[in-house]
């Protein structure tokens, strides 16, 4: 068994052949240490992290 697991992370954005993946590794061993809860909020930081390094958005006032 890997000291490291891996986790995938994936992004659609509706669009046909429009979604990226990637994999992240976590050392194993701080992995099994944590609770349910600390191993979803890794998750959703993982998961954060992926999709605001390659999704541009914003917003801006046309008409006032």
């Amino acid at each position: 068994m890997s000291d490291m697991i891996k986790i995938k992370v994936h992004i659609g954005t509706g669009f046909a052949g429009c979604t990226h993946d990637d994999v992240y590794e976590y050392p194993r061993e701080s992995w099994e240490a944590m609770t349910e809860r600390e191993r979803e909020d890794l998750l959703d930081e993982f998961a954060i992290e992926f999709r605001n390094e390659r999704i541009e958005c914003s917003s801006w006032v046309i008409d006032e």
